[in-house]
């Protein structure tokens, strides 16, 4: 039986987990978040909705812009298997341009220790 995944147990290695999303190379996309995601996961953030097939593409070309993305964790609530937590990034394009934001988020997490869904609402922070 595989061992239970335990990133989402703590404000630290989830914060450390969000972060990874971002640094591991595009070719493999798909098995990095095959060890966070359930295959029936689903995330939602505004208008963007995706399956766990979508969202590895999403990352993927995310991954692909080679971006810098630097993420704290600031509040962190895990009560059985739903998970809040809220975020604050900051975003390096490849111009150099950089976007801040802070993110609220909702999850579920599946019995084998992955996130089954997120819901996210992301609000732009200026300066």
């Amino acid at each position: 039986m595989p061992q239970r995944a335990t990133f989402a147990d703590s404000a630290q290695t989830y914060q450390s987990t969000l972060r990874s999303l971002f640094s591991g190379s595009p070719q493999n996309t798909e098995t990095d978040l095959s060890k966070i995601f359930s295959p029936t996961f689903h995330f939602t953030a505004g208008a963007e909705k995706y399956d766990f097939a979508g969202f590895v593409e999403h990352i993927r070309r995310l991954r692909e812009m080679k971006l810098s993305v630097n993420l704290t964790t600031v509040e962190f609530l895990r009560d059985g298997k739903l998970l809040s937590e809220r975020h604050v990034s900051t975003t390096v394009l490849q111009s150099g341009e950089k976007m801040a934001a802070e993110t609220f988020m909702f999850a579920e997490i599946a019995e084998d220790g992955r996130i089954a869904w997120i819901k996210e609402a992301v609000l732009s922070i200026e300066g």
